[in-house]
């Protein structure tokens, strides 16, 4: 079954449309066990993949243009909710229907700030859930949507609890920042020398962009030794 998320352009780094696909095979299903009044109750989650047409930016002036934040930042939780696709913000009483859309939110504590206001700590969505990340979470947000199941958006990287990333995001007025892109809005750090999964731009190549003092101080931070 197709169906079609109206996103609104600038909320949702241009994004000119977003598909999304359900696919009723056991590999977009899950059993999952749940606690439903002290007893454990085993279901079938179904998943949707969606799919998006995102902006691509071919070198690191591209990419450190188009975001508005990018910063080192140390993951300390995630969460679920449905927002406004046309705002970025919680549903009101105008929200029609098919303009909410369930999004990960991801607690950063921040180490270095490259881009965008010095915060403390800030919060990342992206489009769609998770698959098996607490599943019970992403359904009580979904509320009556749940039955038709928890939407996916394909190429989403995993971004893990207590994991440390280089974050390159797009903010909307003063709405909560998401990625640039699936492949080049979070980097992991074990190899900062290596490129994206676009093949363009390294995290090496972000942090140098705003001094040589900038990656030396990462150096010395000890995420990397070359």
């Amino acid at each position: 079954m197709k169906i079609k998320l109206a996103l609104l352009a600038a909320a949702v780094l241009v994004l000119a449309s977003c598909s999304a696909s359900q696919n009723p095979s056991s590999e977009n299903s899950s059993v999952v066990d749940a606690d439903m009044n002290g007893s454990s109750v085993a279901y079938e989650v179904d998943y949707n993949t969606m799919s998006a047409d995102w902006p691509i930016y071919k070198d690191v002036t591209e990419l450190t243009e188009a975001a508005n934040v990018i910063l080192l930042g140390k993951v300390t939780d995630i969460s679920f909710q449905v927002l406004d696709d046309r705002t970025a913000r919680p549903p009101s009483e105008e929200t029609e229907e098919w303009n909410r859309s369930l999004n990960t939110i991801y607690d950063v504590d921040v180490i270095t700030s490259y881009k965008g206001d010095s915060l403390e700590n800030i919060k990342v969505r992206m489009l769609g859930g998770q698959k098996g990340v607490r599943v019970e979470e992403q359904l009580a947000a979904l509320g009556e949507d749940a039955e038709n199941g928890i939407p996916i958006m394909e190429g989403m990287p995993e971004i893990k609890i207590g994991e440390t990333y280089l974050f390159v995001l797009y903010q909307y007025k003063d709405t909560m920042p998401t990625l640039v892109n699936v492949g080049q809005g979070v980097y992991e750090l074990h190899d900062p020398l290596a490129k994206d999964q676009y093949s363009f731009v390294s995290p090496k190549d972000i942090i140098s962009y705003f001094g040589k003092d900038k990656w030396d101080e990462f150096q010395e931070k000890g995420m990397v030794s070359e």
